[in-house]
């Protein structure tokens, strides 16, 4: 019995080591590249405007500022919605509205997010004549964001609603009272919710490649000025045949990488 529990150990621990494998790599490249070519340029990599072809190293500074830009702006769109609509599943989960809502949203998980910026270019690009702008992407990253929010602000609420919802009628409190005080009790896991949601569409390509330009020397001019963002520019950086653009885009991984991690390590504490 205990070489059979050795044996299932030792295969269920080599079996993690190689999935752990190719995140380990992918870290390691990433880690190594970017922090060379960041260390080499200095602290004006996050700054400064990316280089011309050829033209030796340069910065991230107008794709930093426009990725922060139309996730931050993702971000003030989706999160009432995805407040709202996360409530309204927890308290209302049996209703035949409830249930239309939940199944729309876990079919717009697995929606190719892709057709999303296809579908708000047509719409809002060619359709409103708005053009390529940090609000036409932020309106695309939003609808990536509401499934993903607004069914992990649901869950989080769902926990609470047990526990206290029964008491709180008791006390003579109203519908929208025991609202509140659910909604107050699972704050941490509402902000936990928009948390993964803004890591999900920071690193967004597919939905922002048809709305953002792909000028990467342009800072943020109005509301409606074209932007570029960092997954983009890596998108075009990487595969160009110029060396300092290939090493600027290690270093604009990098940064994404921390970016979405540090997210990632937030998210998991709140949720403790």
């Amino acid at each position: 019995m205990r070489v059979k529990d050795a044996v299932i150990v030792s295969l269920i621990t080599s079996l993690v080591v190689l999935f752990l494998l190719p995140i380990a790599f992918l870290f390691y490249t990433v880690i190594v590249n970017g922090l060379k070519v960041i260390i080499s340029y200095g602290p004006r990599f996050f700054i400064d405007l990316p280089p011309n072809p050829g033209d030796g190293l340069g910065g991230i500074g107008s794709a930093l500022e426009g990725t922060l830009y139309m996730v931050s702006l993702a971000v003030l769109i989706s999160a009432p919605i995805s407040v709202l609509a996360g409530a309204f599943l927890s308290f209302f989960e049996r209703s035949k509205m409830a249930s239309s809502i939940r199944a729309s949203l876990e079919l717009l998980v697995e929606f190719p997010t892709i057709v999303v910026g296809i579908v708000v270019f047509q719409i809002l690009v060619l359709g409103f004549g708005l053009g390529l702008s940090g609000f036409t992407a932020a309106v695309a990253l939003a609808i990536v964001m509401l499934p993903y929010s607004t069914i992990q602000i649901s869950e989080a609420l769902r926990i609470p609603k047990k526990l206290y919802e029964e008491a709180a009628y008791s006390l003579g409190l109203t519908t929208w009272q025991v609202m509140r005080l659910i909604m107050r009790i699972g704050r941490r896991g509402i902000v936990n919710g928009l948390l993964i949601g803004f890591a999900k569409i920071i690193g967004e390509t597919a939905p922002v490649i048809f709305l953002t330009s792909s000028t990467a020397n342009l800072y943020l001019q109005s509301f409606t000025s074209p932007v570029t963002g960092i997954p983009v520019l890596i998108y075009t950086f990487a595969f160009s045949g110029y060396q300092n653009w290939n090493d600027v885009a290690w270093g604009a991984s990098l940064v994404l990488i921390t970016i979405v991690t540090v997210v990632f390590v937030i998210a998991r504490r709140m949720a403790k």
